[in-house]
């Protein structure tokens, strides 16, 4: 049958079933009882009119039904839809607002759908207890106790970390090893010269793999990027499981112009305090700027406007994750979503920041006690044809890649755990 909502008046096509029975439109979320189909239909031929007194009534029928009746008689009907729809297979969940298909491992758990963020009601068990759901006060309690399992969240994915530092190790060894056996072969060519008993000299692939960790750089943060808003989107519909990461462009593409975007939104909030405050262009703030101009001209208010700034980045990631690159940098929708989740926000900031400290202050040891020195020691061996140093810089590399994937998950699941707990109380998705 063709009916409309009485609040919002979208037009709306309901199974026949679920006659007499009461319904949420999806549209306005507003719940009403669908007409019986004696009562909707004149008993004359096809084509009458609605029973309009009976639909007059439904808005105020809905607005009398008690909470628990609503509450039961809504999942019963879905339940019903559920059943139906996932008889091929039992994990697939089927969204009542934008019907389309979502995998939950618990069909008795609501969860959130991964196209239009509505939450999916869990089926009922016939005379079972009231189904368990992943929003409100619970799911509160799930995120400040899953900050503490957040550091050991990647170690389900650590073939994927391997499987990147591999790559990473990978992409600079086939190169140096070309180059190294081209050289050999030119040795070769020369045996009985002077040039023959010279020491190899591999400086120039030293200088080969510099290129190549600058491209590295470009490309693993591109598949970071990707993965970091792919933890939060599986984290947030309620999936334990970290997600591996994808090396496909054609997948984490649109990840890509999102950060781009992102970047350059910054760089505009960033000119702004800084022409506000210290009257300069981001031009003279590049080439003039100095910390002790930052202190002088800048004042309380350039570091103040920066705070304000950096306060907003993890509500930006968040909606860029779960909505639109213009709804994650959307100022109002931010500071909405800020305004209503307040104190367990700056929670988040705050653990943010601490683990952003843990992470960077081991970060910096790996790369400046560890990696670096391996650089120098290959550019140092690379001139003696030491092939065995520049093997070393491509494994301290790779590890360095490894652990800052691995960091990346961690920082991401604080976020995802913080939008699943909060959901309802963000400007993000589907409204």
């Amino acid at each position: 049958m063709k009916l409309r909502c009485p609040r919002c008046q979208k037009a709306l096509q309901i199974a026949d079933k679920y006659a007499g029975r009461a319904i949420r439109c999806p549209a306005c979320n507003r719940a009403f009882t669908v007409p019986k189909l004696q009562t909707a239909l004149r008993s004359g031929g096809a084509g009458d009119d609605l029973d309009l007194e009976r639909l007059a009534a439904l808005e105020k029928q809905a607005g009398e039904m008690e909470g628990e009746e609503l509450k039961a008689a809504q999942e019963a009907a879905i339940a019903a839809a559920q059943k139906a729809a996932s008889k091929g297979d039992p994990n697939v969940r089927i969204c009542p607002s934008c019907q389309k298909p979502t995998q939950a491992k618990d069909p008795y758990t609501e969860v959130l759908c991964s196209n239009c963020w509505n939450p999916i009601p869990a089926l009922v068990k016939a005379g079972g207890p009231s189904p368990r759901r992943q929003s409100g006060p619970s799911s509160v309690a799930l995120f400040y106790s899953g900050i503490g399992s957040a550091m050991a969240y990647p170690i389900p994915a650590i073939a994927s970390l391997m499987n990147a530092a591999g790559i990473a190790v990978g992409a600079g060894l086939v190169p140096v090893a070309i180059f190294t056996s081209l050289t050999y072969l030119m040795q070769q060519s020369a045996a009985g010269t002077e040039a023959a008993e010279q020491t190899g000299d591999l400086s120039t692939a030293s200088l080969m793999l510099m290129g190549i960790f600058a491209l590295e750089v470009f490309f693993f943060s591109a598949v970071a990027i990707h993965t970091f808003l792919d933890v939060v989107r599986a984290t947030t519909v309620g999936q334990e499981a970290p997600p591996n990461l994808s090396w496909s462009p054609a997948q984490w593409g649109k990840s890509v112009v999102a950060y781009l975007v992102l970047n350059v939104y910054f760089a505009v909030m960033l000119s702004i305090v800084v022409f506000l405050t210290m009257g300069k262009t981001p031009v003279e703030f590049v080439m003039e700027t100095n910390a002790t101009d930052l202190l002088e001209k800048g004042g309380a208010g350039f570091f103040v406007g920066l705070l304000i700034i950096s306060l907003g980045v993890p509500m930006n990631l968040v909606g860029i994750a779960l909505g639109s690159v213009s709804q994650g940098i959307n100022p109002v929708n931010v500071a909405k979503g800020i305004a209503r989740t307040h104190v367990h926000y700056l929670f988040l900031v705050v653990i943010l920041v601490v683990y952003g400290i843990l992470f960077g202050g081991a970060f910096w040891a790996i790369v400046h006690d560890w990696f670096i020195p391996k650089i120098s020691q290959m550019s140092a061996g690379s001139k003696e044809g030491n092939l065995l140093q520049v093997g070393l810089a491509l494994v301290a590399w790779g590890a360095v890649m490894a652990f800052y994937f691995y960091g990346m998950y961690v920082l991401a699941r604080l976020h995802g755990l913080f939008a699943r707990a909060f959901r309802k109380n963000l400007e993000f998705g589907a409204q």
